[in-house]
């Protein structure tokens, strides 16, 4: 019985979490609606979730996430090894492209973009650093979930995510030659379209199988 309680106390814990990732800030009545429950039972998860740092008020003494979230994201960061392994080709990339340049990651039908260097021109695409993006429209959504093949493949999206913005992506395989990220190129519609797109293909490619090997991989 006390791990059926434990077990209903801590989904309700993530239902909060999952409310409060959607919203800036909420209060305990809103809450409390949102999630079916009593004021006093999502007063008491408020107030544990706070303890330990994952809830916080705000001025107006509603609630939203915490700063531990941000710890969180860096600790599950670090454990990627690709990550630190792909940084300088990150940037070598932006430098020969000239664009914006991105690390991403599936989680269920979604991309997480995790890493990113950023164009040094004067018009941008807003950063999709820790943001998710459907993976049926995004480039690096489509590369992610297609089968996996010997070979690098490529895939575009222009403007089908974003109006305006354009994404080319391919795969970074591990050693084992298993698909381990995306890697891609975001930029205004204007600088990455089908007419010029090959221009970025190679450069592409190239980093990827840089990193790819980098990581073990000996395809």
């Amino acid at each position: 019985m006390k791990k059926k309680r434990t077990k209903k106390s801590v989904e309700k814990a993530l239902d909060l979490i999952e409310v409060l990732k959607d919203k800036k800030s909420v209060g305990v009545t809103e809450l409390s609606q949102l999630l079916g429950l009593n004021k006093n039972n999502v007063f008491r998860l408020l107030t544990t979730l706070s303890l330990k740092g994952l809830v916080e008020q705000d001025e107006k003494k509603n609630y939203r996430l915490g700063m531990k979230f941000l710890y969180l994201e860096k600790a599950y960061i670090h454990n990627l090894d690709f990550f630190f392994v792909a940084k300088p080709f990150l940037k070598e990339l932006r430098n020969k492209t000239g664009e914006t340049v991105y690390l991403s990651i599936l989680h269920r039908d979604e991309v997480i973009y995790l890493q990113m260097e950023e164009s040094k021109k004067a018009v941008l695409v807003s950063s999709r650093i820790a943001k998710r993006y459907s993976a049926e429209t995004t480039a690096s959504g489509k590369v992610l979930r297609s089968p996996q093949t010997k070979g690098f493949k490529l895939e575009y999206d222009f403007e089908e995510t974003e109006p305006e913005v354009s994404e080319i992506a391919t795969v970074i395989k591990n050693k084992d030659g298993n698909t381990a990220a995306a890697l891609s190129i975001v930029a205004p519609i204007s600088r990455l379209n089908p007419n010029n797109v090959y221009k970025f293909e190679t450069e592409l490619l190239n980093t990827a199988k840089k990193i790819s090997k980098s990581l073990g991989f000996n395809g």
